[in-house]
């Protein structure tokens, strides 16, 4: 190898490591996040489903209540739900409060 292939292609082979460290991460970061919000939202399913057998009298109403508000509040925060649901309006997000245990307040006000 002469010196000027030598300095062009030092510096290449870095830029390409560097570019397909960043698109694998890129692809194992996105993968990721995909599978734990289906995993997530499965859970909060699961959740829902178990506070809707409750009654408000059960001894771990309180705590399965509070496990799940605070799941909803996480799923909106990363936009597990629709995107137009931060727009104001209640018409684009999924009914994740049914049965009005839970309430977010944006649109009846009433907290139980």
């Amino acid at each position: 190898m002469d010196t000027v292939t030598k300095i062009i292609a030092g510096p290449a082979i870095v830029w390409t490591t560097a570019v397909c460290i960043v698109g694998l991460l890129s692809i194992g970061l996105g993968l990721f996040w995909f599978f734990n919000k289906q995993a997530r939202l499965k859970h909060l399913a699961e959740l829902r489903k178990k506070l809707d057998e409750l009654r408000p009298s059960d001894p771990e109403y309180s705590g399965v209540r509070a496990l799940y508000t605070s799941m909803v509040i996480d799923a909106e925060r990363w936009g597990f739900f629709h995107s137009d649901a931060g727009s104001g309006n209640d018409a684009g997000s999924t009914d994740h409060s049914g049965g009005g245990h839970v309430s977010d307040g944006s649109s009846d006000g009433g907290h139980h």
